[in-house]
């Protein structure tokens, strides 16, 4: 029986299209430097580790990649404005609670970023815990941070469905002997959610 319910963040909860928006905001060729420089680099893997603050991560960009520099600054502040929630997805939350489930959180996210979607969304009440990258040292899919999920909140992955847009973070979970949903396509969430949990609409 599945009790405890584990989300991650980014095309799950919080739209999160940052090549959409590259492309639809940059000319083709500085949106593909972009993507590959900043989205893309271990650089932003490391923001979401904890160990490049946000702010660190953009001066560097500014820095190194300087012909670049004025769409980088809008780059830098527009992100904070992308990071929206998924609002049929976010909906769902209140639903699994009068159910009885234990949510949770498990996502990578920078600890400013995070922060920040963390005081503008009151969604983030619904949850019981969460287990952030950026302050643990881990990110997904490394097992640690599946394990400090597990042993900080003292849940059973056998009992527990883990969501993620990621294949690879999924198969992480699986190989932890959790229950998953692999979400490309975020509008599908409360289909492949309610199928899996057997619960009614």
């Amino acid at each position: 029986m599945i009790r405890n319910i584990v989300f991650d963040l980014g095309g799950v909860l919080i739209d999160w299209r940052p090549c959409e928006y590259l492309v639809e905001s940059f000319p083709e060729d500085v949106a593909k430097v972009l993507e590959r420089e900043i989205f893309k680099h271990e650089d932003w893997k490391k923001m979401d580790r904890g160990t490049l603050p946000e702010n660190d991560l953009w001066e560097k960009k500014k820095k190194e990649l300087s012909e670049y520099r004025e769409y980088v600054e809008k780059l830098e502040r527009e992100v904070p404005k992308l990071l929206k929630p998924i609002e049929e997805n976010v909906k769902l939350l209140s639903i699994l609670k009068e159910k009885n489930f234990k949510l949770y959180v498990l996502s990578n996210y920078g600890k400013i970023y995070f922060e920040m979607v963390r005081r503008r969304y009151r969604f983030f009440d619904f949850f019981d815990g969460m287990v952030i990258s950026s302050h643990v040292g881990f990110i997904k899919p490394e097992k640690e941070i599946y394990l400090e999920l597990i042993r900080k909140y003292k849940i059973t992955p056998k009992e527990s469905l883990f969501i993620d847009d990621m294949e690879e973070n999924v198969k992480a979970a699986e190989e932890l002997g959790f229950n998953t949903i692999h979400l490309p396509e975020p509008s599908r969430l409360k289909e492949l959610l309610f199928e899996t949990l057997k619960i009614g609409r």
